[in-house]
């Protein structure tokens, strides 16, 4: 197996609408905001670009892949566009105030950084081998809407290291919204992402990749003891100590990689897209946007094969919620998905699982 990695800042000018909330203008940054990408290659190649933006819009996300695909000849499913979700970042969608459009710019700035680093990951490719560990993060993040429902307290750790066993980068999935900072805030910033990035790597000198999982009820609300730049510092710190701390890994192999798809018909326009990218030892699942802890444990439970599931990823339908949960709380009024339809999304995950056993 190869694998290459690269990271590129992307932030924009300002001053700047933001994503996020209700419509605000800012004119400061507090902390860089990244596009991070990885190319594995086994016997198929996967390419995963990771920025720190709210969402993707189907439209860019589309015309990313396109453009990949006619530029390095790689297959549109293999590639994989994903925001970490981030609130404080610039605006890149309509799905929100319409009428204020996206700059221009800002979007080909990101298509550019984008086109760099896939160029730079096929270029670099270098041998390595694959670890795989799991941790509990405990005290920093639960369920939103009552914390005293379940969530996902895991952090996964995809680990690669070179043959002489040094980590050469480390993709992680949590599942935790990134809204610790306040609806008011008005710098840039990625939230307590970038914070979990920068402690992780000091700690063990090892870049990390965070990808956002089933999250889509669960936050800080109940356990940040502040909004502000000094809380993003604290829990992005403590998690990422948290995750340094893992020492017991295991070798998985990634070889015989297959890739499938199912796409949900809901009407003329609205057609979620899953991806299932199934491997030896591990498995990853694209979400089009977020997914509530319910039906991301139907996905992680199926037969003790780790997966990653990899929300916010090349479009965005609102909240997948499932059955149980719909029209209780407020995940349910900001969807794509009509009662019933977001457990259809995830039974066809579902069975795709079952067709590669």
């Amino acid at each position: 197996m190869k694998i290459s990695f690269k990271k590129q800042l992307i932030n924009p000018e300002l001053p700047c609408h933001m994503d996020g909330y209700a419509d605000r203008i800012s004119y400061e940054q507090h902390d860089d905001l990244e596009i991070n990408s990885l190319l594995i290659e086994s016997n198929e190649i996967i390419l995963i670009h990771v920025l720190d933006l709210i969402l993707i819009e189907k439209q860019f996300g589309e015309k990313v892949k396109s453009i990949l695909s006619e530029k390095f000849s790689i297959s549109k499913e293999n590639i994989i566009i994903e925001a970490t979700h981030t609130h404080s970042g610039p605006k890149v969608s309509t799905m929100f105030y319409p009428e204020i459009t996206p700059s221009q710019d800002y979007l080909q700035l990101l298509l550019d950084m984008i086109v760099k680093n896939t160029e730079f990951c096929l270029n670099h490719k270098m041998e390595a081998r694959a670890y795989y560990g799991i941790c509990e993060i405990n005290g920093y993040y639960c369920n939103r809407n009552d914390r005293s429902l379940p969530f996902n307290n895991k952090g996964y750790i995809l680990q690669f290291r070179n043959h002489s066993n040094d980590p050469l980068v480390s993709l992680i999935n949590i599942a935790c919204h990134p809204t610790v900072l306040a609806k008011d805030n008005l710098f840039i910033s990625s939230d307590y992402i970038g914070e979990l990035r920068e402690e992780y790597y000091h700690l063990n000198q090892t870049p990390a990749i965070i990808i956002n999982g089933e999250c889509g009820d669960v936050s800080t609300r109940f356990t940040r003891q502040g909004d502000d730049f000094a809380e993003t510092r604290r829990i992005g710190k403590g998690i990422a100590r948290v995750l340094a701390e893992v020492k017991d890994f295991r070798e998985i192999t990634m070889d015989n990689l297959s890739v499938s798809s199912f796409t949900l018909k809901i009407d003329k326009t609205i057609n979620p897209t899953v991806h299932l990218y199934e491997c030896d030892d591990i498995r990853f699942v694209t979400i089009p946007g977020e997914i509530v802890y319910n039906l991301g444990q139907l996905i992680r439970s199926q037969d003790g094969k780790p997966a990653f599931i990899l929300a916010y990823a090349n479009e965005y339908n609102g909240y997948a919620v499932d059955k149980e949960q719909y029209g209780k709380y407020f995940e349910s009024s900001i969807t794509n998905y009509p009662y019933g339809k977001a457990d259809e999304l995830v039974g066809g995950v579902l069975n795709l699982i079952k067709s590669k056993s």
